[in-house]
């Protein structure tokens, strides 16, 4: 049986002389208390009943209102009992307060999932992976308010038209490309989903949305456009800084967030007296092994200064002035392409690496991939080196066709 005390705390009088009512509730042997945010002069308080004395219209409301809050109280008993659950005051308490209920807010969602991105960051979460996040929550925070006039959303409320809507404006308001909507979607999505596994919702609006990512061609530089850049030397040292360092990661792949934190300690020499770099990916946490060529060490060996001043082997800009002098840079040299910080990665693998015939495996390993899949999609097929294999078919063909040929002639003696 349930008993609901209404009490006085006249230890705890307010600035106007008046004190606090407190509820209690006792469940067989469990008790809770808590302030019922009313309050009363002591001296009308029937501690007997547990109501104000007088008929004033403040008392009268106020028992009315204590009155409620009673039927509240042993109606929450009732629905825990419905529920099948164990009837204690703390539940009681909790059900009363609305302490049990989940907080359905996406954005409060999105916010406590990259909270714990954040405590993971330099363990098996990269910042740029925490970044991505937060920027995906603004933008997500953008469009409810360009679409909806508000600031939050109920993750209940999320449905396929909704997503669709938020597609729209990432392509058409932010102008964003296919694959890049696609990743935001799919941000959204992550945090849909832990509001299924915590039985928030009961199915998710993102099974009917689809979803697809297009091949899109990764640009890289051909060997007639990387000696064209190692030839030309600018005279304004901010573009000769620049493109000294977008060498430095078309010799060593290294990705901008990489050769941006690359210091003295991921320098090895090995017995042979071969210098590489051995450094654990930003972005995947995983090793790469790149023995460091000629030319790579010929700019490390240029900028040797920087290190004892910052700590840092070279002094590599913010990505954002690297991508902006990179195209200063292709218009100078005439190469007609979008030269990114990224696109040294894929000259690497390219260029540098597959097409002088370097083994896929190895080509893995110093990219820092964990497997050959992810290698494949930085490999291009160069039409040289079609040619190259094309050419050794042909070879074959025809030593095989003088061959049969010589047997003919042989044949008729």
């Amino acid at each position: 049986m349930t008993s609901i005390l209404f009490f006085i705390k006249k230890k705890k009088l307010l600035k106007d002389g008046s004190a606090p009512i407190y509820i209690r509730v006792t469940v067989r042997k469990t008790v809770t208390e808590f302030a019922s945010g009313k309050s009363i002069i002591p001296s009308v308080w029937l501690p007997q009943k547990g109501r104000a004395r007088g008929n004033t219209l403040y008392n009268k409301q106020l028992n009315a209102f204590l009155d409620e809050q009673e039927y509240k109280l042993h109606d929450i008993e009732l629905c825990i009992q419905r529920e099948g659950k164990e009837v204690t005051a703390q539940e009681i308490q909790k059900k009363y307060k609305g302490d049990d209920k989940i907080n359905d807010s996406i954005t409060a969602l999105y916010i406590e999932h990259n909270e714990q991105l954040k405590g993971l960051i330099g363990k098996n979460v990269a910042l740029g992976t925490y970044k991505r996040h937060e920027t995906s929550l603004k933008l997500f925070k953008e469009f409810l308010f360009a679409e909806y006039k508000k600031h939050d959303m109920s993750v209940r409320e999320i449905n396929p038209l909704v997503l669709e809507k938020y597609k729209y404006y990432l392509m058409v308001s932010r102008k964003n490309n296919n694959n890049t909507t696609v990743k935001y979607l799919r941000n959204i999505g992550k945090i849909i989903h832990i509001a299924l596994s915590r039985g928030i919702i009961s199915t998710s609006p993102m099974q009917q949305l689809k979803l697809k990512t297009v091949e899109v061609e990764k640009e890289f530089l051909t060997k007639e456009e990387l000696d064209k850049l190692i030839q030309t030397n600018f005279p304004v040292e901010r573009l000769e800084l620049v493109k000294n360092i977008f060498l430095f990661c078309c010799f060593t792949g290294l990705a901008y967030i990489d050769v941006f934190t690359l210091s003295a300690n991921d320098i090895t020499k090995d017995n042979d007296g071969e210098y590489w770099i051995k450094k654990a990916r930003n972005k995947t946490n995983s090793m790469c092994h790149i023995p460091i060529l000629d030319l790579a060490k010929a700019i490390l060996d240029k900028y040797s200064n920087q290190s004892v001043r910052t700590g840092r082997l070279l002094p590599v800009l913010s990505n954002q002035k690297m991508n902006a002098y990179l195209k200063e840079i292709a218009d100078i040299t005439g190469i007609d392409k979008n030269l990114t910080t990224h696109c040294a990665r894929h000259t690497f693998a390219t260029t540098v690496l597959l097409a002088n015939d370097a083994k896929i495996e190895n080509v893995s390993k110093m990219l820092g991939h964990s497997n050959i899949r992810m290698t494949q999609h930085y490999a291009k097929i160069l039409d040289k080196s079609i040619a190259k294999d094309m050419q050794k078919v042909n070879s074959i063909l025809q030593n095989n066709l003088a061959e049969k040929e010589q047997s003919g002639l042989e044949s008729q003696f």
